[in-house]
This record gives structure tokens, sequence and C-alpha cells, in this order.
């Protein structure tokens, strides 16, 4: 493979009761790294209601909760480029982002970034000898000044810490020692937030650079020094990789190509809303509890299993099926080929295969992520007709309870509820099969990688 360069589960549970936003606890996120973090992303670029904030999604600076919006003064350096106000980070798309998947439910963001520093600054048992190994003793613990940021938020509201978002790594791809440490230290930085925190499975979303050319799924590369400034650049994007097999609860963000300031490495403003709807889509895939059960959990108990359950027949089948629509033969399917110059079924339903099945949002599906995508659709449609005892397509929650697949009644409603998305009191296979899809991927290393 090409050298790389240099250049992060817990959703809520149902929200239900008559409680308003302001009585409920902010849902908090935690946001750390270093200068794309702190962000280069212009406010007089934005549209007004990002720029200006609302009610909606707060952030908390200076001592108190307000409404999120770019606050930092753009300095010298920044100008030159053309900000003449305040900068921003992801933060900004990511707050409004899930403030538009949660419309019942207050967004709250806690940030503390510094531009330039290593990972040895965030080391929960931080010393300045350890620090002053890259020359930044004298920036003083980040971890203690994060927890206590978090400590003053808290105090200022009632909040829930929901999630972890951490951009960091260009400064340690200089230091190889260093470097060979990353995973040590973020497994480390991400176990003390745990429990400093309260929240032992909160979820960490940990972002990772890519050029066009580098393939997502680095598991099997043996890092090495390279020439430039970043000789470091392998260890640390492995490791960020590594993360997601080696921490719960934890998921690598694709951070491909996104734009940048000209001959800079900080994303400009265009890059730093991508990055922030990367994250809140990261986010938002990731795996929710119903009644105390992974979804993964939920779906055995409905009976699922997967390509346990898939016979040698049936994968020959999807695999001529798939054959079909690979017109030159190359063994993947381009949006054109498959949606747009596809030769069955209508285009509505191929555009909603194909976005079904591209589990990597590379703009490319191949035939494992096809299959993949077959033996899921497949397995929750014979289920679901299982479950509809009068055959009329549609599925109530007594035909569901009346199944006897969820032993107990509330948690079978709980599961009900989860599937019926637009709450009707009435599932119907395509809205059944967008929320059975979302679960049976969720359990699996799928990445974010191209912004759609």
């Amino acid at each position: 493979m090409p050298r790389l360069l240099a250049v992060l589960i817990t959703l809520p549970v149902l929200f239900t009761g008559g409680l308003q936003a302001a009585d409920k606890p902010l849902k908090v996120f935690i946001l750390a790294g270093q200068s794309n973090m702190v962000g280069w992303g212009d406010s007089l670029k934005l549209e007004d209601d990002l720029r200006n904030g609302n009610e909606h999604v707060l952030m908390f600076e200076n001592g108190k909760w307000q409404p999120l919006k770019p606050f930092k003064k753009a300095q010298k350096n920044q100008q030159k480029f053309g900000m003449t106000e305040f900068t921003f980070g992801p933060e900004i798309a990511f707050g409004h982002e899930l403030a538009k998947a949660w419309p019942d439910e207050t967004v709250g963001i806690v940030k503390l970034a510094v531009g330039g520093t290593s990972i040895l600054t965030w080391k929960p048992n931080w010393s300045k000898e350890d620090a002053d190994r890259v020359g930044q003793g004298r920036v003083g613990s980040l971890y203690k000044r994060l927890m206590t940021k978090i400590e003053q938020a808290r105090k200022a509201r009632d909040i829930e810490i929901v999630g972890f978002l951490w951009v960091q790594g260009g400064g340690d791809m200089k230091n190889v020692a260093v470097a060979r440490e990353y995973l040590d230290n973020l497994k480390s930085l991400v176990g003390a937030v745990r429990n400093d925190t309260g929240v032992p499975d909160l979820p960490f979303l940990c972002g990772s650079v890519r050029r066009t050319e580098d393939p997502d799924d680095i598991s099997d590369i043996i890092p090495e020094r390279i020439g430039g400034p970043y000789p470091a650049v392998e260890w640390v994007i492995k490791a960020q990789w590594d993360a997601q097999a080696e921490i719960a609860h934890a998921r690598t963000v694709i951070l491909r190509d996104i734009e940048t300031h000209p001959m800079n490495v900080h994303y400009n403003t265009a890059g730093q809303l991508n990055v922030g709807k990367l994250f809140a889509k990261a986010f938002l895939m990731t795996e929710s509890r119903i009644g105390g059960h992974t979804p993964q959990q939920v779906l055995a108990m409905l009976g699922a299993q997967g390509r346990d359950a898939v016979t040698e027949r049936q994968l020959s089948t999807y695999r001529r099926i798939f054959g079909y629509g690979d017109a030159d033969g190359d063994g993947r399917h381009s949006r054109q080929e498959f949606v747009d110059d596809g030769r069955y079924l209508t285009r509505q339903a191929r555009q909603g295969i194909f976005q079904a099945s591209d589990s990597n949002n590379d703009g490319i599906v191949s035939e494992a992520e096809y299959i993949d995508n077959r033996i899921i659709t497949d397995e929750a449609k014979a289920i679901f007709n299982e479950m509809d005892a009068n055959d009329d397509g549609k599925l109530t929650l007594n035909e569901f309870v009346a199944s006897g697949r969820i032993n107990d009644t509330d948690l079978a409603g709980s599961i009900y509820a989860a599937l019926d998305s637009d709450g009707n009191g009435e599932l119907v296979i395509p809205e059944y099969l967008r929320v059975w899809g979302r679960w049976a991927r969720s359990g699996r290393r799928t990445q974010i990688g191209v912004p759609e």
C-alpha cells in the first residue's frame, strides 16, 4: 500500500414522557485535541443560524452555558487567510446535527483543545518530565484542565455526558518514540475520562486522517519511519485505527481529504463543517441500548442469526445477482453502474439497495458489502412476515407482542417503539428495515469515511 501521510454507545435510550427540554439534563459531548479541534473555520462564512446559535445547542465557556457559536477571536496567523472575526472547529456542525436528530433534547458541548500538543500533555498521570520529552512540560496537564472544565459545567447545570470526541495526533507524528506509545496513551486517556465522569461505557470517537488512495482498514500495515516532517505518521494512524478494537465502545472516524487552507494543514470552513458532520453521523450510527440490551442482543432475541444461517447455495445466488449489476466485471458496483445504469428493479429501489449496502460510505459497493446487506434484509423480512399474523404488510404492537419472540412485555414495547421510528403505532417494511439494518450494522467495524 502507499505510504500514509500526515496531515473520535450508547445513544440515549428512547426519550419519552412529558419533560420539557429545559427540565432534562443536557446531553453533553466532550471534545478535545489539538489545532484541528481548536478550529480554523471562519465565522463570517457561516449561515446565520450557525453563526448566532440558539437555545437548543449550548456550549460551556467563560463559566456558563450559552448558545453554541464561534467565539474564539482570529489570531494573527489566521488573519492572513482572511479570518477577521471568530474561528470555530467541528463543534458547530456536530452540535447542530445532533440537535436535528434529537429535537426534544438540548445538546451541550464542553471543549478543550490546544494547538500543537502531544498526547503526552493529555496523560491522566501527567508529569513535567514526561511532557518535556517533546518540549511541552510548560503546557501543564491538559487532562486536569479538561476535568476541571467538565466539573464546572456540571455544577452550572444538570448534565448527562454521552460522548467523547478526539481530534489529535499531528504533534505525535513527528516523534517515533512517542508515536509507538500512542495507543497505550490513548487507552489510558479514554479510561480515565470514563472513570472520572462516572460513565464507564462512554462512547469514544477518534478522528483519523486519510488521503484518497489510502484504505480505511490499515490493520495489516507494519509502521515504518518515513521521510519528511512527519516520520512517525504510520504509528499514530495505526493506533487510531486499532483503538476501536482495543477500546470498548470506540469508533474510528475516517477524515479523508478534508479541505484545508491553501498550503496549510488546518481545515478551512468547509472542512470543519465536514468533520463535524462526519462525527455526528458516526455517533448516530453507533449502537443504542433498548431496555439495557444492545441492538445485537435484541436482534438475537427476535431470531436473527446473520451469516450463521446462510447456506452456500444462498451465497452463490447472492454472488450471481451481484454479477448481474457488475457491468464492467471489476467486482464492485459504482453508483452510476448500479443506480443510474441498472437493469432491474425501479431506480428508487436500486438507490435504496445501494445506500444500504455501501456500509463505509465510499460510493462503491463491494461484493462483500452487497451480500452482507442481502443477508440482513432477507432475514429481517422473513421474521417480519412471520410476526405479521394477518398478512396485511403492517405489523402492530399486538402482533409483535403476540409473536412471543420477546417474553418481557415491557421490553417488547420498548423494542417495538424503537422500530416504529415515526411513532404512528404501525410498522411497515421500509421503516422496519431501516432500523433493523442500522442495528445489524452497528456492532461491526464499519467506518465512516468519505463525506456524502
